[in-house]
């Protein structure tokens, strides 16, 4: 499928694609922050890799990723994908231009830029993931292959947390919302805190006066708008209490703030019972 947008070349196509994009966020699995830009190897293969770049638009994040390999005749080949953020995962459309000279003037509309297939890029950790590509083309093919970052952004660190897209220079922030009993006339209670500060994220969770036993933290699992997808924890409470505590950057005895509970309504379950809720309150700066 040849592209005929008013926007000209494989630049204003990805500028046309930032208007409709969204993102959400998924536990056990690092967070795709701006700390994912930067050059990633194809270590199996010979002189291949990507540029990737995390960017967003209207507060969205988007990634996009530059791959450069070989086609016909072992010509260098140039393919761009563009595509939402979906917590470890980007997955994108792919794109490439041809019949394109060296220098050659600057063209109307996309007649010279196709639609080849996707890249999805699924990532383990902050510098190791899987690359899978499908494609109609017959030298590429499809399949899938391992990449390695092989540089960062100059003196950022990738925590795979929440804290790696905090801005530099904002306020502090602390917010908490009550966690009372999903049915009048139980007892228990709790409380959700969030703090933020340029360096590092918090967030915890806190019950008492319900039974002893291991419950289902739920985050973000009421009806949100726009949705979010919800993460959900194991809940331990012994002798009446309970706590869980995440942090960005991850530390020993605290998981890892991989998601962004600002905004979502926060439950204690125990099987499909709601037992403790913040009901129609939400973290949120008063």
């Amino acid at each position: 499928m040849k592209l005929s947008t008013a926007p000209k070349g494989l630049l204003g196509l990805l500028l046309t694609f930032l208007l409709f994009v969204s993102t959400s966020a998924f536990a056990g699995d690092p967070l795709i922050t701006a700390s994912f830009t930067g050059i990633w190897d194809q270590p199996e293969q010979e002189s291949q890799g990507l540029i990737i770049q995390i960017g967003e638009s209207n507060d969205e994040k988007v990634g996009i990723a530059y791959w450069f390999t070989y086609g016909e005749d072992l010509q260098t080949t140039w393919y761009l994908g563009v595509g939402p953020v979906t917590g470890n995962e980007i997955n994108m459309t792919l794109y490439t231009a041809f019949n394109v000279e060296f220098m050659a003037p600057n063209l109307e509309g996309n007649a010279n830029v196709e639609n080849v297939g996707t890249l999805d890029l699924v990532f383990k950790n902050c510098n190791h993931g899987v690359a899978t590509y499908v494609t109609e083309e017959e030298v590429i093919g499809s399949g899938e292959f391992p990449i390695k970052r092989i540089n960062s952004i100059y003196r950022q660190r990738c925590s795979g947390g929440i804290s790696d897209d905090t801005p530099a220079g904002g306020k502090p922030i602390q917010m908490d919302v009550r966690l009372l009993p999903a049915v009048e006339g139980e007892s228990g209670k709790g409380k959700a805190k969030f703090w933020e500060r340029t360096e590092r994220s918090d967030f915890k969770v806190e019950a008492e006066d319900i039974a002893n036993g291991t419950y289902t933290l739920a985050i973000c699992g009421g009806e949100e708008d726009p949705p979010v997808d919800t993460v959900e924890f194991e809940f331990v409470v012994a002798g009446g209490e309970g706590l869980l505590e995440f942090r960005s950057p991850e530390i020993d005895d605290k998981l890892n703030l991989n998601f962004d509970p600002r905004g979502c309504e926060i439950e204690i379950l125990s099987g499909l019972d709601v037992v403790l809720t913040s009901g129609d309150k939400v973290l949120a700066e008063k």
